[in-house]
């Protein structure tokens, strides 16, 4: 009369318990002190028993924290992963953008260059030295000495980056 696969799978579906985590005073104590942290939309990373999970924070309640991952493949969409304040050892906030001071090596780095060649060609205009056969060469010299002073400067300038982390502990079990 009963298919003995329904009767096995309404009995497993009748004994789950119950999935859906209560929040604590505690869990509310926390999201009232690391929501104001963690602004909503910022890039997160997370530490908990079973790894790092990075992403981008939707919510932060008594619940616990809310990230939403980027697709891991073409396959995939993006999903929002919710994380219980009870699985959370860590989390860290970016702070800057990675690369954000080779950038500004580079372009610093650029006009130093173009200002060093262009500095030379007027002194050496000062003195009367007409070596320089027109206007072309000036142009070349800028290129080359902006060039350069933006690989130096975008060298230095992830150097620094490397030099400061770019994440921020916000929140630490302990």
């Amino acid at each position: 009369m009963f298919d003995p696969n329904a009767l096995l799978l309404l009995a497993a579906l009748a004994s789950m318990p119950d999935t859906v985590a209560r929040p604590t005073a505690n869990d509310s104590v926390l999201a009232s002190v690391v929501g104001p942290l963690v602004k909503l939309g910022a890039r997160a990373r997370v530490h908990t028993g079973f790894g790092i999970i990075e992403g981008e924070t939707q919510t932060v309640d008594p619940l616990g924290l809310r990230l939403r991952q980027e697709a891991a493949d073409i396959w995939s969409g993006p999903r929002v992963k919710p994380i219980a304040w009870s699985q959370i050892d860590r989390i860290e906030v970016r702070t800057r953008q990675p690369a954000t001071g080779a950038k500004v090596g580079a372009v610093f780095g650029c006009l130093v260059g173009i200002a060093m060649v262009a500095s030379a060609a007027a002194s050496a205009s000062a003195y009367g030295d007409s070596g320089y056969g027109g206007g072309g060469v000036l142009l070349l010299g800028a290129a080359v000495g902006g060039i350069a002073g933006s690989c130096v400067g975008g060298l230095l300038g992830s150097l620094a980056d490397t030099a400061a982390p770019p994440w921020k502990l916000v929140y630490e079990r302990r």
